[in-house]
This record gives structure tokens, C-alpha cells and sequence, in this order.
């Protein structure tokens, strides 16, 4: 939708348009998509459990973990909820503010994870390193 306003275009509104036009194809895919993201959020809300509950607190490794499942949990819950609304009950308009929020999360989140994956390969090659000690000699 937009507004005109002295011969400028003001958009507040946008329409989200998913790949597929078909209200019968929209249910058929809208069932393996529910089943994945309650799949995807019972996994990871399982292993942050399991981490929170048998893990010793002071390997690294788990807290990245942990921070891994979290920003898995939010992107998650960015995205597939909207598309599932799309789905189900044809919810297409999303304002500007609403869009740039999603936006946002989505690139910000998406490169804490990368940039999680790093500082994990990192500390995984590091923890594997061959220890390098260096010979004292006394005279």
C-alpha cells in the first residue's frame, strides 16, 4: 500500500508475496514446514536443557553451544512464523517498521552465528594444538 503525499510516494505497507500462489499447495507445504520448526525449536530448547543441566559451567565449548542454539531459536522465530501466517490465513501485509525489524534480526543474528562457528572451529584448533613446551635447563 502506499500514501501520496505533495507528489512524493510514502510506503507503509508491504505485501509478502512466498513462492507459491496455490492455496492447496500452501497447505500441503505448510505441514512440513510446521513440522521443522517445531522440530528445530524442541531440539534446540532440548539441548540448551541438557547443556544447562549436565554439563560442567566451564567448557567453553558448551556455552558456544548454547549461543549457537539461541541465535538458531531467533532466527527461527523470525522468519517461519510470518511464512506460516502467509500460509494459513493469507496475513500478506507487514509494515515498514515491522519488515526493517525482521531485517535486522535476521542479518544480525545470521552473522553472530557465523561469527560463532568461527570462535568454535577456532577454539577447537587451538584445544588441539600439540603442546609446545620449551626445555629449562638448570646449571
Amino acid at each position: 500500500m502506499t500514501s501520496h503525499r505533495n507528489g512524493s510516494t510514502e510506503v507503509s505497507d508491504f505485501l509478502l508475496n512466498c513462492f507459491v500462489r496455490s492455496p492447496n499447495w500452501q497447505l500441503w507445504l505448510s505441514l512440513p514446514l510446521s513440522l521443522f520448526f517445531l522440530l528445530a525449536m524442541g531440539a534446540n530448547a532440548t539441548l540448551l536443557i541438557t547443556i544447562r543441566l549436565e554439563v560442567s559451567p566451564r567448557e567453553l565449548m558448551y556455552y558456544l553451544l548454547s549461543l549457537l542454539s539461541l541465535l538458531d531459536m531467533v532466527i527461527c522465530l523470525t522468519v517461519i512464523p510470518e511464512v506460516l501466517a502467509i500460509f494459513w490465513f493469507d496475513l500478506r501485509p507487514i509494515s515498514f517498521v515491522a519488515s526493517f525489524v525482521q531485517m535486522y534480526i535476521m542479518n544480525y543474528f545470521l552473522a553472530m552465528e557465523s561469527c560463532t562457528f568461527m570462535i568454535m572451529a577456532y577454539e577447537r584448533y587451538v584445544a588441539h594444538l600439540p603442546s609446545t613446551r620449551i626445555p629449562i635447563h638448570h646449571h
